[in-house]
């Protein structure tokens, strides 16, 4: 197996068994939150979640009784609840822990008033209807609202007038036996008057959410609520009657599951990461740590693989064969080994190899492979028997042949050229020339190459007389350089604009080619005068050497000049050729 399956195969064993194990430490975590959001449920709300688990927890039995979850019929007693089982005809065939005033047959009508509250009953009553094992069960489950009762009862002959609460000895005696407190609240939510009211804990004013919440989860306040709207004076009487004194008053009971949970899992989670960590590190990073210090070794020439405390090396064990966790990378410590013994025999060869040459030999490679291959082609067709070429088509092959060798010829004079250039064995001679009069010969000679066209090119001379120091066969070529870059590699309805300004002092003066083309990008401004940057179209024979610019760089400053590149792209580029000051004659 190679290296890449074997990476590959325990990368991929290990992100699985990491991704089972967050996933059952999420299940585990999801579980323990359902159950525990299921406990506070069957408290916080036992009508709504309760009755669903009991329908579905719940056996008929063959005598028509019904066996519940003991668990749920706890809270049902702690709720103060009671469970009836009903037949269709709406007597009661089963039931649990019902009240001596609850009754043991329901005529239909009946049982839909006290439902909807049609009809007084003394008890808040929930109706769950559903099929299991085959036969309808229904189910009704009751509670008594005690402060809604106490509630009735305080309101008889007790009114609320100008500022005063009026109750009589009877129901201020039953508010009292109960630990219950009224509060009158006007059409904002604030207090206007109360009795029995405790000192602290009991708010003053309510708002809507508040009064909705209070009333519809007593357990989370630990008090039964009941309100009573008058709608003669628009206010709202509210009696409260404590029903666990060991409530903690939480607003939100779930924030205690989630937040124990999310940080049981985030803790489990880093730990497993954490360990995971460690042992991937030492599984996978030990191997690579070696390897990292023996390529160090080489890079300070010391070719022998580093050692352990015993003098063996540290990826094999004292027989020779590679240690578990480095036989994964078997095949790169195999070929570092030949790496090692091929530098150290290379060594001297190595040190005596030029950098120089090898440039040579890239740009050998990179520019001449394509134009020698077209002549090499050629050349065979010339020779194969099988052809019968006429002297019209040996003339094109020979045309051809011709092209790409002088190709090839100026190539290596490029090439030959930016060597001296850059290594200053080029120094050439300088000498006071009439510049306006030199560039204007230059632009009339390209105006008469059919290649870049007619009328594309525009030459301003300088308004007075420039004289400069320079090697005219160079600045002829750097000229050249510029106008074909300019016409060759723009639009055919581009224009070249060249024109001469004059410095300040004598021997101060500077040239501009303007095109109006595609323009360049900041990176490839930079890279301009590197050599095969822009590469070779080898396809054509006049495009050059890919090494232009390169060259007239090195011709500007061997005459003492500097050049300078600005461009945008879509808007063209202007090229400035500039000589600051006298210049030293060779």
């Amino acid at each position: 197996m190679s290296i890449r399956r074997r990476l590959m195969t325990r990368f991929v064993g290990m992100l699985a068994g990491i991704v089972v194990l967050i996933i059952l430490l999420g299940s585990a975590a999801t579980y323990w939150v359902v159950q525990r959001v299921n406990e506070v449920m069957l408290v916080d709300d036992f009508a709504t979640s309760g009755l669903d688990q009991l329908i579905n927890t719940a056996e008929m039995m063959p005598d028509g009784t019904v066996r519940y979850d003991p668990k749920l019929l706890e809270q049902v007693k702690h709720n103060q609840g009671w469970l009836q089982v009903l037949d269709k005809k709406g007597f009661v065939i089963d039931d649990f822990n019902t009240p001596t005033d609850v009754p043991k047959q329901y005529k239909p009508g009946e049982l839909i008033a006290y439902w909807d509250a049609k009809k007084t009953f003394p008890y808040r009553i929930i109706i769950q209807i559903r099929k299991k094992d085959g036969q309808d069960f229904t189910l009704l489950y009751g509670e008594r609202n005690q402060a809604e009762s106490l509630l009735n009862q305080a309101r008889q002959n007790s009114y609320y007038t100008n500022g005063e609460l009026v109750l009589q000895p009877q129901q201020q005696d039953a508010i009292r036996s109960k630990d219950a407190y009224l509060q009158v609240l006007d059409a904002y939510g604030q207090e206007l008057a109360s009795f029995n009211k405790p000192a602290i804990g009991v708010p003053s004013s309510y708002d809507i959410q508040e009064l909705i919440l209070r009333i519809r989860y007593p357990n989370r306040y630990g008090i039964s609520s009941a309100t009573f709207y008058d709608e003669q004076n628009s206010t709202t009487w509210m009696l409260n009657i404590p029903v666990d004194p060991s409530a903690s008053g939480d607003e939100n009971p779930y924030k205690f599951i989630l937040a124990p949970a999310l940080l049981a899992l985030l803790l489990s989670v880093v730990i497993l990461i954490s360990l995971l960590a460690f042992w991937y590190a030492n599984r996978f990073g030990s191997p690579m740590l070696h390897m990292l210090q023996w390529l160090q070794r080489l890079e300070r020439g010391h070719y022998e693989e580093p050692t352990g405390a015993f003098g063996v090396p540290r990826s094999q064990r004292r027989n020779g064969k590679w240690k578990r966790k480095y036989n994964v990378y078997a095949e790169v410590l195999r070929s570092m080994q030949a790496l090692s013994h091929t530098l150290k025999q290379d060594e001297e060869l190595r040190k005596q190899t030029d950098s120089l040459r090898e440039e040579w030999i890239a740009g050998i490679t990179h520019d001449l492979k394509t134009p020698l291959s077209s002549i090499q082609g050629y050349a065979h067709m010339l020779e194969a028997d099988k052809y019968s070429w006429t002297a019209e088509e040996v003339r094109e092959f020979a045309g051809i042949m011709l092209d790409k060798s002088m190709y090839m010829d100026r190539l290596v004079n490029d090439l030959a050229m930016t060597y001296r250039l850059r290594s200053g064995g080029y120094q050439p001679v300088v000498e006071e020339t009439d510049v306006n009069t030199l560039l204007r010969d230059l632009i009339l000679r390209a105006e008469r190459n059919p290649a870049y066209g007619e009328g594309r090119i525009i030459f301003q001379a300088s308004e007075v007389p420039v004289y400069g120091l320079v090697h005219i066969p160079s600045f002829e070529r750097i000229v050249d350089n510029l106008t074909a870059n300019a016409l060759l590699h723009n639009p055919a309805e581009s224009i070249l604009l060249v024109s001469v300004h004059s410095g300040k002092q004598a021997d101060e003066f500077s040239i501009q080619f303007a095109d109006n083309g595609r323009g360049m990008d900041p990176e490839t401004v930079w890279k301009l005068f590197e050599r095969y940057y822009r590469g070779t179209d080898t396809g054509t024979s006049d495009v050059g050497s890919g090494l232009g610019m390169a060259v007239t760089k090195g011709l500007i400053e061997a005459m003492n000049g500097r050049i300078e590149v600005q461009s945008t792209p879509g808007e063209g580029t202007i090229i400035r050729l500039i000589w600051d000051g006298p210049s030293e004659t060779n």
